[in-house]
């Protein structure tokens, strides 16, 4: 076990879900983070953070890298930039509100991150984001109050346009890497190859259930055996 994995993300990378009893959000022991670290033949060090966002993950990028001395770096963010305050939303429909982190800095701080990495001689992946089904999570977040639900549509309009929001930012992802010739693990095109997709994500619209992270799973370990041999153990 000669080489070093960092992952740096947010709360997908981290395996949180939701408890649909409890309906609080709980840490999956077989998320797919675990499930890789039992497969490959490497450390896998996970650094990732429930509700961080790119901008926070930049500033934690350069310790993590002195402290851990990795070989190759995964960068999974976007799922809290893209997102909104909601609240301030409902409150005040008819302002113009901007996302946590707004999509030219976003691309931004993935490229400095990008150079960072490569300007220490490591080796940098990135991921796309799994999608949102976007009923789920307004339901979510509106808690299912008509009220702030009628508010926040004044402004939104459409319900699927924060479907629509997301995938700019899982786009963004992609095009960065292809323009960079990147290494890219394309999570989301796993999840809509199927039929339903809301099969593999939580009742929060948002967080991959355990199915999910099963695909997500299966997805690393394809991409791995397609890109990386070296990673798997010899008798794998």
């Amino acid at each position: 076990m000669d080489k070093k994995i960092l992952v740096v993300g947010d709360s997908l990378s981290k395996g949180v879900v939701l408890d649909e009893e409890k309906k609080k959000y709980v840490l999956l022991k077989d998320c797919f983070f675990s499930l890789i670290s039992e497969s490959v033949n490497a450390q896998m060090i996970n650094a990732s953070k429930f509700g961080s966002t790119i901008v926070q993950g930049q500033k934690q990028l350069e310790s993590k890298m002195e402290k851990y001395d990795p070989d190759i770096i995964v960068i999974e963010f976007g799922g809290n930039d893209c997102d909104f305050r909601w609240d301030d939303i409902a409150s005040n429909p008819m302002k113009d509100h901007i996302p946590n982190t707004p999509l030219d800095v976003f691309e931004n701080s993935i490229n400095a991150m990008v150079d960072y990495v490569q300007k220490n001689g490591k080796k940098v992946v990135l991921t796309t984001l799994p999608p949102i089904y976007a009923d789920s999570y307004f339901n979510w977040f509106t808690k299912c109050d008509s009220e702030k639900g009628i508010n926040v549509l004044k402004w939104l309009k459409d319900v699927w346009r924060i479907y629509w929001w997301q995938e700019r930012y899982s786009n963004c992802i992609e095009y960065v890497s292809r323009i960079r010739n990147i290494a890219c693990i394309d999570i989301r095109r796993a999840f809509l190859k199927g039929r339903e997709f809301s099969n593999y994500i939580c009742s929060d619209g948002i967080h991959p259930n355990r199915e999910g992270h099963q695909l997500i799973f299966n997805t690393v370990m394809s991409y791995i055996r397609e890109n990386a041999l070296y990673l798997l153990p010899i008798n794998a």
